[in-house]
């Protein structure tokens, strides 16, 4: 005789049952995902990395951001506190009567080629600036030790602080004027006859 080894207090195996969720469930469900789905498409920016409270648009955090301009004058302001300002002072207006300002100077504000011209081989002798005569005064050529992009930085940095509404300027026009220098075959330090003779524009 065979015995019947299974367990009828065991349950049986699960099956696919026809047990539905109740209609206004499933309406309610498919509200929530359509609010949740127009809230997400309305607040995406909430998903981008850099987009934080209180703001809600890339566009918001990037009209904040500085400009290239901004940046630049920000990196001359830089370069000119560890490169001129011992003479040429924090507040653009010189020493004296050996060191002429750079705030109001038409030196600045005119051609700024002929500021690159100044920089990179320095200058000696006499020279007027706003109205004032600088006669003993000597700079020495520090755009020599600095690039391009460096020396188009500190430019417009003095071309646009203390009152100074010159512009900035780009890096080609640095490498213009030092293509224009070095075809003049300056030695030395210029004056002011000597910058007039190579062509570069000379406040009068």
């Amino acid at each position: 005789m065979s015995e019947d080894f299974s367990n009828v207090n065991e349950p049986g195996e699960p099956s696919s049952g026809t047990a539905q969720i109740p209609m206004g469930i499933m309406i309610v469900l498919i509200l929530l995902g359509y609010i949740g789905c127009y809230k997400v498409d309305q607040l995406n920016a909430n998903f981008a990395a850099n987009v934080h409270a209180p703001f809600t648009e890339p566009d918001e955090v990037a009209s904040l951001a500085p400009s290239a301009e901004e940046l630049l004058v920000a990196r001359g302001k830089q370069i000119y506190s560890k490169s001129c300002v011992a003479c040429h002072q924090a507040n653009g207006a010189g020493s004296g009567t050996d060191i002429p300002p750079l705030a109001g100077s038409g030196w600045v504000l005119g051609d700024p080629a002929t500021i690159v011209a100044i920089t990179q081989k320095g200058l000696i002798g006499p020279i007027s600036v706003a109205g004032k005569n600088f006669g003993a005064g000597t700079m020495t050529p520090a755009g020599e030790t600095l690039s391009a992009d460096e020396l188009a930085a500190v430019i417009s940095f003095v071309r646009t602080e203390w009152g100074n509404s010159g512009g900035t300027i780009g890096t080609d026009v640095v490498n213009a004027a030092r293509k224009t220098v070095n075809d003049s075959g300056q030695n030395g330090q210029w004056t002011v006859d000597g910058l007039r003779a190579a062509g570069f524009a000379v406040p009068e």
